[in-house]
C-alpha cells in the first residue's frame, strides 16, 4: 500500500510553535522553511546531486515524514548556524582540567547545545593532594561550579542550559551525590544520573546479599558501603523526586560500535544517546503516524523505508554542513559521522492501527517497525559508505565484532564488511518534545506524541495561575476528537495513566534492542507505587536497558494537568456539535 501524502500545514497551538521556535522570520510558512532546510542540507553533495536531494529533503520535510532535531530548524539557513542538540565533554582531576570543563560548557550553551558531563575521574573528597597540601573537594564540586556557571548563563537571558551531571555508582562521592540535589535542592540546573560501569547484575546481587562494595578511584578502593544501602537510597530519591536516573554503561560499552575506538562516558542530557569525549547529537525522527491509512489499518513500508533512506543521507549532510562549537567536537564528528535518527508519534502510530498501546499486538508491531527502520538505516549508511566513504576511523574487523552489529541480519554485516558503512552509530529515540507538538498526524489532527512516550490523556484538565487566581480549562485530544467526529470506534484509547509500570519498561525493551544509540523513555510511576515494588522491575528490566528514566506522579508542585474519563470529551464533543447546529459556532464548527 502506497499512500498519496500532502504538504503539511501546522495550525492552531502547532503553528505558533513553529513560528516560535523554528521559523527564521515570523511570516515563514512550515512549506518554505523545508525548503530552507533543505537547501542547506543539499550543499554537502556535489554537482547534479545538489538538486536531486534537495527535491528529496525538502519532500520528506515538507510531507511531515520526517521531522530534524530543533537547532536543525532554526540553525538552518543562518550565519554560523549551529544544528547539533547536545554533546558530551570530558573532564579530568586537575585544575586545569576544571577550568576545561566550564569553559567548555559555556562555550557550547551558548550555541544552543546541551552538555553531558561524567564527573567520575575527579577524586573523591576528603583525597590528599600531594604537593599541594590540603585535600580534595570531590566530583560533587566540581558539578556545583558548573551549575553555578549555567545559572549565571539562565540569568542573562539566554537560552537555558541543558545539563546532565553523572558518576560511577563505585565511586567515593556517590552517597553526597545522590543527596545534593534531593536534600540540598541543589544542581537544579542539571538531570543527575548515576553510572553503572560494571556489571549491574553483580551489583543486584550484592544487594539481595547485603554484601559491602567498594568505592574506588583510579582502581584503588577509596571506602566501602553497604550495597543494600546505596541501592535503597537510589530507589527512595527516584521515587520522591524523580531522580537519579540510571544509566546502563556497562551495556552501552559493551554493545557500543566504536568498542575498538573510544570508550562511551556519558549521555546527552534526556539520554538518548551515549556518547565518547566531544561526541555530539545529530538528530532527526520519522513522523510515524503520516504512514498510517486509519481506514484500512494498514502501513505504508515502502515510503516508510524510503523516508528512513533520506533521513540517513540527510542527518550525514548535517555533519558535513554544520558550524561547531569546538574544533574537538568537529574532529569526533568527522571522524565517526555519528547520527541518531529516531521516530516520533508511536502511541498516534498505534491507535490509528486500532491498537492498545500495552497490547502483545502493540508490541508485536512496534517490533516489526523498529527491524524495519534499523535494517533500511543500515542498508542506507552502507550505500553512502559505497557512495562517500565509511567513517574515517572504521575498521571492518573490529567493526563487525561490534555488540549491536552482531546483531544485525547476515546480508548487511557482509556488506559492511566489503563496503564499509558511512555512520559509526545510526539509531536512537530522542523525546523530541516541542517539535512532536508541531508534526501532525494529518493536516486535520496537529500535534503527536512524543518519541515512543503514551498519550497522557484523550480528555485532560489544564490548571494555571493568572493574576493570582487558579484557571481551568478541559482539553480534548485531537486524535480522539477526530476519532469521535468520523464514528470511529476509542475503546482502544489509553492514556500514560492507564498503564502499568511494568507497560512503559515493556515498550522500552522492544525498542531498544534495535537501536545501536539509546532510548530515551519516561517511566510514570503512579502515586502509592512502593519501594519494594520499583527495585523489582529496576532489577527486571535494567540489565537490557542502557538508561532508565522514572517520572513519579505527584512529585512535582502544582502539577498542571490532570487526566479524565473518556466520557469528558465525548461530552464536550457532542456539546460543540449541538451548539454548531444551533448556529452559534462561527463557520459552523467550535474549537475544544
Amino acid at each position: 500500500m502506497t499512500k498519496t501524502y500532502e504538504y503539511y500545514n501546522p495550525t492552531g497551538v502547532a503553528g505558533t510553535i513553529f513560528q516560535d521556535r523554528y521559523a527564521i522570520h515570523p511570516t515563514e510558512t512550515f512549506t518554505e522553511a523545508s525548503e530552507r532546510v533543505a537547501r542547506h542540507m543539499a550543499q554537502a553533495e556535489q554537482g547534479e546531486k545538489i538538486g536531486e536531494w534537495k527535491g528529496k529533503f525538502q519532500d520528506v520535510l515538507a510531507k511531515n515524514l520526517l521531522f530534524p532535531g530543533g537547532r536543525i530548524w532554526y540553525g538552518s539557513g543562518r550565519p554560523k548556524g549551529q544544528l547539533l542538540n547536545c554533546f558530551v565533554i570530558p573532564t579530568s582531576d586537575s585544575r586545569e582540567g576544571w577550568g576545561r570543563t566550564v569553559s567548555d560548557m559555556i562555550i557550547i550553551s551558548g550555541t544552543g547545545g546541551g552538555v553531558g558531563i561524567n564527573a567520575s575521574p575527579v577524586r573523591p573528597r576528603g583525597t590528599p593532594i600531594n604537593g599541594a597540601g590540603g585535600t580534595a573537594t570531590g566530583a560533587v564540586s566540581l558539578m556545583s561550579i558548573v551549575n553555578a556557571a549555567a545559572e549565571v548563563i539562565k540569568s542573562g537571558g539566554g537560552r537555558r542550559a541543558a545539563l546532565m551531571f553523572a558518576l560511577n555508582h563505585n565511586h567515593g562521592d556517590i552517597v553526597e551525590f545522590l543527596d545534593e540535589k534531593l536534600d540540598k535542592e541543589k544542581l537544579k540546573n542539571a538531570n543527575v544520573s548515576i553510572i553503572f560501569n560494571e556489571n549491574p547484575e553483580d551489583f543486584f546481587e550484592a544487594v539481595k546479599k547485603d554484601k559491602e562494595i567498594p568505592l574506588k578511584h583510579g582502581g584503588k578502593v577509596v571506602s566501602t558501603v553497604h550495597a543494600k544501602t546505596l541501592w535503597d537510597r537510589i530507589v527512595n530519591n527516584a521515587l520522591h523526586g524523580g531522580e537519579p536516573g540510571m544509566l546502563n554503561g556497562y551495556l552501552a560499552n559493551k554493545m557500543s560500535n566504536i568498542h575498538y575506538i573510544a570508550p562511551l562516558i556519558c549521555t546527552n542530557p534526556c539520554g538518548e544517546i551515549w556518547l565518547s569525549a566531544y561526541d555530539n547529537c545529530c538528530l532527526g525522527s520519522v513522523v510515524l503516524p503520516r504512514f498510517v491509512d486509519p481506514k484500512s489499518k494498514t502501513m505504508d513500508w515502502d515510503t516508510l523505508k524510503d523516508t528512513v533512506a533520506t533521513g540517513v543521507r540527510f542527518l550525514d549532510n548535517v555533519l558535513t554542513v554544520n558550524n561547531y562549537p569546538l574544533p574537538e567536537i568537529k574532529d569526533t564528528a568527522s571522524s565517526l559521522r555519528r547520527i541518531g535518527l529516531g521516530v516520533t508519534g508511536l502511541h498516534d502510530m498505534l491507535v490509528l492501527m486500532g491498537l492498545k498501546y500495552n497490547s502483545p499486538a502493540a508490541l508485536e508491531f512496534v517490533d516489526r517497525v523498529m527491524k524495519t527502520i534499523k535494517n533500511a538505516a543500515y542498508a542506507a549508511s552502507i550505500d553512502l559508505a559505497k557512495e562517500k566513504g565509511a567513517f574515517p576511523k572504521f575498521d571492518p574487523d573490529q567493526h563487525i565484532r561490534s555488540g549491536f552489529i552482531k546483531t544485525l541480519k547476515p546480508s548487511l554485516r557482509d556488506d559492511m564488511y566489503q563496503y564499509g558503512v558511512r555512520n559509526a552509530a545510526i539509531l536512537t529515540i530522542a523525546p523530541v518534545g516541542t517539535g512532536s507538538m508541531v508534526c501532525g498526524v494529518s493536516n486535520e489532527v496537529c500535534g503527536v506524541s512524543s518519541g515512543i512516550e503514551p498519550l497522557f490523556a484523550p480528555v485532560y484538565e489544564r490548571k494555571w495561575r493568572k493574576d493570582e487566581k487558579l484557571h481551568k480549562e478541559v482539553l480534548v485530544h485531537p486524535l480522539f476528537k477526530w476519532f469521535v467526529e468520523n464514528g470511529l470506534s476509542t475503546k482502544h484509547f489509553q492514556g500514560s495513566h492507564d498503564l502499568k509500570v511494568k507497560d512503559h519498561f515493556e515498550m522500552q525493551r522492544v525498542c531498544q534492542r534495535h537501536l545501536d544509540n539509546a532510548c530515551s523513555k519516561t517511566i510514570n510511576v503512579p502515586a502509592g507505587t512502593s519501594a519494594d515494588e520499583l527495585s523489582a522491575l529496576y532489577m527486571e528490566y535494567f540489565s537490557e536497558l542502557k538508561g532508565v528514566t522514572i517520572y513519579p506522579e505527584g512529585s512535582r508542585k502544582d502539577q498542571p494537568l490532570t487526566p479524565l474519563p473518556l466520557e469528558e470529551g465525548l461530552k464536550m464533543i457532542e456539546a460543540a456539535r449541538a451548539e454548531a447546529v444551533a448556529g452559534d459556532c462561527v463557520g459552523g464548527s467550535c474549537s475544544l
